[in-house]
Parts: C-alpha cells; sequence; structure tokens
C-alpha cells in the first residue's frame, strides 16, 4: 500500500476512534468535549492532507480519464455536504449542551462518514493507486 493511502486510512480510523470515544465519553463531559475536538482537528487535518496531497494526483489524471472525472465530480460534491453537516453537528454539541436530536445526530454523522469512507477507500485510493503503480 502506498505511503498517502495508508496515511489517510489510518486518518480514517483517528476520526472514528475520536467520535466513538466522545460518544461513550458523554459528550457534556469534559473528556467527551475533548474528543469531539479532537475528531474535528483530525477530520481538518485530513481534508487538507487530500486536498493537498490526492486529489491534485487525481484531477490530473482526470484530465484524461473522463470516468474517473465523473467519479471525482460526485465525491467533490458529496463530501462537501458531508463537510458542512459534520461540522455544523460538532459546533452544535461542542458545548455541552445535548438536546433531543443528539442521538439521531450522532448516529447519521457517524453512519454517513462510516459510509463514504468506505467508498473513499475502496474507490478513490484505489484510482490513486492503480495511477501510482
Amino acid at each position: 500500500m502506498l505511503v498517502l493511502i495508508d496515511q489517510l486510512m489510518k486518518e480514517h480510523a483517528e476520526i472514528f476512534a475520536d467520535l466513538t470515544e466522545a460518544n461513550n465519553l458523554g459528550i457534556i463531559t469534559e473528556d467527551g468535549q475533548s474528543k469531539l475536538f479532537s475528531a474535528k482537528a483530525d477530520l481538518l487535518v485530513h481534508l487538507k492532507n487530500e486536498d493537498d496531497h490526492l486529489y491534485p494526483v487525481l484531477r490530473k489524471e482526470a484530465e484524461k480519464n473522463k470516468n474517473l472525472e465523473s467519479i471525482l465530480n460526485s465525491f467533490s460534491s458529496e463530501m462537501e455536504d458531508i463537510s458542512k453537516s459534520v461540522m455544523k453537528f460538532i459546533d452544535k454539541y461542542s458545548n455541552g449542551v445535548l438536546d433531543s436530536k443528539y442521538v439521531e445526530s450522532f448516529d447519521s454523522i457517524f453512519a454517513t462518514l462510516r459510509e463514504r469512507m468506505k467508498k473513499e477507500e475502496s474507490v478513490i485510493f484505489a484510482e490513486y493507486e492503480k495511477i501510482n503503480q
């Protein structure tokens, strides 16, 4: 596995670990809040790593590969929506005040991120590995 892909997959795991731990500790606790902020920081670093190192290579290849171009356009649009939702969730609950929608919101965000990252690993990372063989 390529070093970049290995790093991005580790970042995926760290984001999920932080979110899971924040939820398990209780979002209203100091430790839970700390893990929620850690998840946000990890996600921002991860997105920057992808933007700086992964997607430029894929976009260059997409100039001559229309199928890849279509995949990237779809992923880009989807990720923009997901990122906004995740950041909104973290910002909303980062003050430690829960409402009746917290569990539903957490489950939705967690499932959305998990699905997105699985797709990214199986499609986007695979495309990157093909280019760099």
